[in-house]
């Protein structure tokens, strides 16, 4: 599931200048991502409530970068059009700030777990680039291809709570998965990489049928709850470094 994240996110990030949020992969699925650039007056009425984290200020002789996530509060995160807001109103607040910052990367995540994932989960992005006159803000949309199909296929008798779960504990199975084959197979190592995929894909699938039969589910459900849960955004765990 985080090779079905790990390939857009980075593509979308190569775009960005002035930024460097975490992300990681997909070829099964596609994001909906939009860009506004933004000239003239920025409200000064706050739009919605929100935390801000401690903000990374990276200093060079010719750029200062502020760097900082936000956590919306309050709502789902879901209206694109009230997020825009949010970050040009904090955009706003912060530009004329003690660091004087000419370069500015806010990440707009639903929940404080969605920003602690490292899997570029956020819903709206604002940069500024040093030779940039105005911010720049993206909105992203996860959706994986013929989703709904796949989940109308299944029948949802587990809660929301219950496949919130299962679809982290599908992640872990292939972070382990990744872990024991980097640990045997190192990709640093030449003529190792068919190894280590031969590997990957065999606990993997150790790892999944262990999912399923924890949760009596089959390889179809399994599957339909991992697309339900990036069509909708759920958070990820954190990568494993080990176990």
């Amino acid at each position: 599931m985080r090779n079905l994240t790990y390939m857009f996110v980075a593509g979308i990030l190569l775009l960005s200048s002035c930024t460097n949020e975490n992300s990681t992969k997909s070829t099964d699925t596609s994001i909906e991502r939009s860009s506004t650039n933004y000239t003239g007056t920025i409200t000064n009425a706050k739009p919605v409530d929100y935390i801000i984290s401690e903000p990374k200020v990276y200093t060079t002789p010719n750029r200062t970068l502020y760097r900082a996530n936000v956590i919306i509060k309050g709502n789902d995160g879901l209206d694109d059009e009230l997020n825009k807001k949010l970050l040009l109103y904090i955009y706003d607040s912060i530009k004329n700030t003690s660091s004087e910052p000419n370069a500015v990367g806010l990440f707009l995540f639903q929940t404080e777990e969605h920003s602690k994932s490292g899997m570029g989960q956020w819903v709206a992005k604002l940069s500024k680039a040093k030779v940039d006159l105005e911010p720049t803000v993206d909105i992203q949309h996860f959706k994986p291809k013929s989703v709904s199909n796949e989940i109308a296929a299944y029948d949802k008798s587990l809660t929301l709570d219950q496949r919130k779960l299962i679809f982290k504990e599908a992640i872990v199975a292939e972070d382990k998965a990744t872990i024991l084959a980097d640990k045997k197979y190192p990709l640093s190592v030449r003529n190792n990489f068919d190894k280590n995929e031969n590997l990957r894909n065999q606990l993997m699938k150790k790892y999944r049928n262990e999912v399923k039969k924890k949760h009596k589910l089959t390889e179809k459900t399994l599957k339909a709850i991992s697309s339900e849960g990036l069509e909708y955004n759920w958070p990820m765990l954190p990568m494993l470094k080990d176990f």
